[in-house]
């Protein structure tokens, strides 16, 4: 019996650790994926499959960035997007990350990301086939997986 109570407690410990994120992507990520879709299918591009589960994973990172204070690519808690996705659970062949700061709608974070060369290749990718956009207090997270 007690080591029943210290698996549940380790475990209850463990879930209250994880960020807490919502069960489904909210209007202003739907839009933005929407958007990607929009500018990949105006190039002849094959739309990707917007995942709410990549998402609310991708907004785990944009919360981070927003309450560590920081903005870049390398998480100082969970490390590269690569480490943290394989972390959190996503399994991938190729994966990609976008992240933005300040922007306050979908259509802007979209076209930043478009006028810029590297952010633009990305998403643009054909090797891609699926895309999950995190948003958190004006922090911006794109993960696009193959």
């Amino acid at each position: 019996m007690k080591k029943v109570i210290s698996v549940l407690l380790i475990l209850l410990v463990t879930l209250t650790a994880l960020p807490v994120t919502a069960a489904a992507m909210t209007s202003l990520e739907r839009q933005a994926c929407t958007l990607v879709n929009a500018q990949r299918t105006a190039r002849g591009l094959s739309p990707l499959e917007i995942s709410s589960s990549l998402s609310d994973k991708a907004r785990i990172k944009s919360q981070d960035m927003a309450q560590g204070g920081y903005f870049s690519h390398t998480s100082p808690t969970y490390g590269s997007p690569f480490t943290m996705m394989r972390t959190l659970g996503i399994s991938y062949e190729s994966a990609g990350e976008n992240i933005a700061m300040g922007y306050t709608t979908a259509s802007d974070v979209v076209n930043a990301w478009m006028n810029s060369a590297r952010h633009r290749a990305n998403l643009l990718a054909s090797r891609y086939t699926t895309v999950g956009i995190g948003y958190e207090d004006g922090y911006w997270t794109q993960w696009l997986i193959r």
